[in-house]
């Protein structure tokens, strides 16, 4: 498995896992500061993934255009 494809899945996890928190909450689970600890942090690591996924496709594309001698 690439590691693009490990980042999707990871940042699909990742919305997955804050829908059922925000579902829990929804209901009347009492998760008191700990949603918000935990949405936060989800939401921490999911603007690190998608930074992480911006940068690979960055580098992929400048070696494709270099590769291609497109650019020096």
């Amino acid at each position: 498995m690439n590691l693009q494809r490990a980042l999707i899945y990871l940042l699909i996890s990742l919305a997955i896992a804050a829908a059922a928190i925000i579902i829990l909450h929804i209901w009347g689970v009492d998760l008191g500061a700990l949603f918000f600890k935990l949405l936060a942090t989800i939401g921490i690591l999911a603007l690190l993934v998608g930074f992480l996924l911006v940068v690979k496709a960055d580098f992929s594309e400048h070696k494709r255009l270099k590769d291609e001698n497109f650019i020096d």
